[in-house]
């Protein structure tokens, strides 16, 4: 997966690869990350996808623990496969309604809540 942040008009991209780590000069890809998150702006904006990701991964979990393809879940809700593969992606906004439908034929609950405080 490739994600790319958008950052006073220049793309930072930040390479996730899950079980795989590959090593460029001595440097892992953890190390490559943990140098870009150094700068505030990129901290910043890279945090703000956490949620989005989150939401993503816990639907993919969700669909693999019920042993449902991304047809089978598309056909629950009236959608089509190729939807559902660009929502787990996150190549696209979703609406709220189709995020309702996905989490209901996942038997998902939907929970907002206030953030954190983090104590310095």
């Amino acid at each position: 997966m490739i994600l790319a942040l958008q950052i006073d008009n220049k793309y930072v991209i930040i390479l996730i690869m899950q079980q795989v780590v590959t090593k460029v000069k001595g440097t892992d890809l953890k190390d490559f990350k943990d140098n870009l998150l150094k700068d505030e702006k990129t901290r910043i904006a890279y945090e703000a996808l956490n949620p989005k990701y989150e939401i993503i991964q816990t639907i993919i979990a969700r669909r693999n623990e019920l042993s449902l393809s991304q047809r089978d879940l598309a056909r629950m809700i009236g959608m089509q496969q190729p939807a559902i593969c660009r929502l787990e992606r996150g190549d696209n906004n979703i609406t709220i309604a189709t995020l309702f439908r996905v989490a209901q034929a996942l038997d998902l609950n939907i929970e907002f809540k206030p953030k954190e405080l983090i104590k310095s």
